[in-house]
């Protein structure tokens, strides 16, 4: 109970936090117009100092071109050592202001002034490994993205699926399957229904919040399994024009593609998953 209540108390200080307001001019940090903290030196590397000006630690921020996901190098100036700090936002017209949003989110930067003891103990602590998580993700990322090109999908304006997985030898057409749109709104698309070649129903997609059979939760913008396996996956727009064709809806494409990668095949799987 103690746990919980901790929990959101810590919860509501960051959203307090966030809602004061911050400026970062003329080398000063102010919240709610009172003075915290200043900065000196570029946009891209700076020292953000004490009240005092007596402490210093040095601000270096960091991108990945491929993807532009963004990261903070902190170094201190008493130890020499670094670590690095992600950002919960980032405005790129704004990037010290975006800096300063994450020394507060981290527990550095108060109404009080800089929070010396927590940096030093983060920048002196365990590697946060943010710079590697961010590499890793894109080098996942671009490894999905060449076995999805693999697969060699496409879609016909009936829904018909073909994909170069066919392992069917009699099927020179290379179709593993169908995807229809079950139903829809002014809004676009809200349901996409994926079946083998059997008719056997694979997975659901449902764009609004709605609960699926059998699974008790809500799903928004997310891909349900026939074993209840879930995928998140972005709606498209291109689902809600007036010369909307299957064949040209993105989202029906991402269904599919995120299917496969996920070991559904389609085909025969429906049949050959109650055998």
């Amino acid at each position: 109970m103690k746990k919980t209540i901790c929990t959101v108390i810590a919860s509501m200080l960051a959203v307090c936090a966030f809602a004061q307001e911050i400026k970062v001019k003329n080398g000063e940090v102010k919240l709610d117009d009172k003075t915290v903290a200043y900065v000196e030196g570029k946009k891209q590397v700076f020292d953000v100092l004490s009240l005092d000006k007596q402490y210093t630690v040095n601000a270096e921020l960091k991108f990945l071109e491929s993807t532009g996901k963004r990261w903070m190098v902190l170094k201190s100036a008493t130890s020499g050592k670094t670590n690095e700090v992600d950002y919960k936002k980032f405005n790129p017209l704004n990037q010290q202001k975006s800096a300063i949003e994450a020394f507060i989110d981290k527990g550095f930067l108060s109404a009080e002034g800089l929070n010396i003891e927590a940096i030093e103990n983060f920048i002196n602590g365990e590697s946060s490994g943010v710079a590697s998580k961010i590499k890793e993700e894109a080098n996942g990322a671009n490894d999905k993205k060449k076995r999805i090109e693999k697969y060699q999908v496409t879609i016909d304006d009936s829904g018909a699926i073909y994909s170069a997985i066919s392992k069917d030898a009699n099927n020179n057409n290379k179709q593993i399957g169908n995807i229809k749109v079950a139903s829809t709104t002014a809004l676009g698309v809200q349901k996409y229904e994926v079946y083998d070649l059997d008719n056997k129903l694979i997975a659901t997609w449902y764009n609004m919040s709605t609960k699926h059979p059998g699974y008790d939760k809500f799903l928004y913008e997310e891909l349900i399994t026939f074993d209840n396996k879930v995928i998140k996956i972005k709606y498209e727009s291109s689902g809600a024009n007036l010369q909307y064709k299957i064949g040209l809806d993105k989202t029906a494409l991402n269904i599919v593609n995120e299917l496969i990668d996920s070991g559904y095949v389609l085909q025969h799987q429906g049949t050959a998953q109650k055998k």
